[in-house]
């Protein structure tokens, strides 16, 4: 199933909006991403905040200095999202948690159409999403 989120101007990198496909009740988040569109389902696996509500932003991360001290570094700025209710941290690009765990998010895939095919899907033409992948033609059915 496909579903159209909107105009690629009207989600700028940073931004990010929340969608209600029919098949996932609890929402999907879409996420630009430094020109790079993702979604993650709008459900923490801890234990089930809307994740996608939560901030997004980047994380620190410990570098040892030529001293062996210590030191942190803000880093991944607008790659991470926190979960509102208990600040799990995950990686947008691939729904992982940025720490030691075998939980993530669903995330789901995303493509640039021309604006052709969003007025065929509005008008209710049936399409079949394709892709090419190493000179060999895919198509999702």
């Amino acid at each position: 199933m496909r579903y159209v989120v909107g105009a690629v101007h009207d989600l700028p990198p940073g931004s990010s909006t929340i969608v209600y496909p029919d098949e996932v009740k609890s929402g999907v988040g879409v996420f630009n991403v430094a020109g790079e569109f993702y979604a993650l389902k709008n459900t923490c696996p801890h234990m089930g905040g809307p994740l996608c509500r939560g901030r997004v932003r980047g994380t620190s991360m410990a570098e040892a200095t030529e001293d062996g001290r210590l030191e942190m570094h803000w880093v991944r700025n607008g790659e991470i999202i926190s979960c509102p209710w208990h600040h799990w941290e995950f990686e947008i690009k691939t729904g992982r948690t940025i720490f030691s765990s075998r939980r993530r998010v669903i995330s789901y895939p995303v493509s640039i159409e021309p604006a052709e095919v969003n007025e065929r899907l509005q008008a209710g033409v049936e399409t079949v999403p394709i892709s090419v992948e190493n000179a060999t033609v895919v198509i999702d059915v």
